[in-house]
């Protein structure tokens, strides 16, 4: 897959998603630490906040695309992460950088690109100020952050941060993926830039189970790039697989272990090619439906 083709797979993951967060546009959750609505343990309180212009969240989505080398104090530290698998880039450790349509489409997934909103539940936040987004499952702000959210929980991140500061919270997102990459298997020759490499990264986002499996029969089967569910935003089972169509072959595992070894390409069947040399990568595009 070319990186043009690569770009336009996300880009329609961020158009399709586009029409799901209009229809949802009402949906703001925000089971913040002192609602009584909230039963599994949230322990930050919302912060007060107007959600970013989509010209900010450009903005925002630009520079954490370039990682901590570049975001410094406005995001958590991340540790290196690999870059080639040996065929034929012997693996090294690199700076953490992640490709920007990626991380709109993740966030599109997961908010609707929403930091702050003017919750409608649970009934003892209705009508409040406009403050951070949480789901029910504590999932916090635009990249629904939720391990480390718990009360009593001492993440390597701020929490008060990843309430308050929608870059930082972004950022935290990229955190998390970045874990991911380091504890899945390498797709193709591993490099950062390269969006399809981050294909099983992302699919584990969310946790590298078969629900969050591309090919789960529970999604669109069609051609589009995009696919999953209509439902509402903050839905933490569904998010991982729409910034990716299903790979050519479609398998049937029983075990989630099984799907994610059979779905992702191997390394030593591409040894005979040398990756093309990444382009720049190119500002981030707006996903309009216009």
């Amino acid at each position: 897959m070319s990186r043009r083709a690569a770009h336009a797979l996300a880009l329609g993951a961020s158009l399709l998603l586009v029409g799901q967060a209009e229809q949802a546009s009402a949906y703001c959750p925000s089971y913040t630490a002192s609602s009584s609505y909230n039963t599994h343990n949230c322990g930050v309180e919302a912060a007060p906040g107007t959600n970013p212009s989509d010209a900010e969240w450009l903005g925002i989505f630009n520079v954490v695309a370039q990682g901590p080398d570049v975001w410094g104090n406005n995001g958590p530290a991340v540790s290196q992460i690999g870059e080639g698998c040996g065929v034929p880039e012997a693996q090294h450790m690199v700076s953490a950088r992640f490709p920007c349509e990626l991380l709109e489409a993740i966030a599109m997934a997961e908010s609707g690109w929403t930091q702050f909103c003017v919750p409608d539940q649970p009934a003892d936040q209705v009508g409040g100020a406009s403050r951070t987004i949480i789901s029910f499952d504590c999932g916090y702000g635009v990249g629904q952050v939720t391990s480390g959210m718990h009360a009593g929980e001492t993440p390597g991140f701020d929490q008060q941060r990843v309430a308050a500061e929608p870059t930082y919270n972004m950022a935290t997102g990229a955190r998390i993926l970045a874990g991911k990459w380091a504890a899945t298997q390498c797709v193709g020759d591993n490099q950062p830039r390269t969006i399809e490499h981050w294909y099983s990264a992302t699919w584990a986002y969310n946790g590298l189970a078969y629900v969050n499996n591309p090919n789960n029969p529970n999604y669109d089967p069609g051609p589009s790039a995009a696919r999953g569910p209509t439902r509402r935003r903050c839905s933490a089972a569904w998010s991982t697989p729409v910034a990716f169509g299903p790979p050519r072959r479609s398998p049937t595992p029983t075990r989630a272990t099984s799907a994610a070894a059979r779905a992702r390409p191997s390394c030593r069947s591409r040894a005979a090619r040398r990756p093309p040399t990444a382009p720049t990568p190119a500002p981030c595009i707006k996903p309009s439906a216009t």
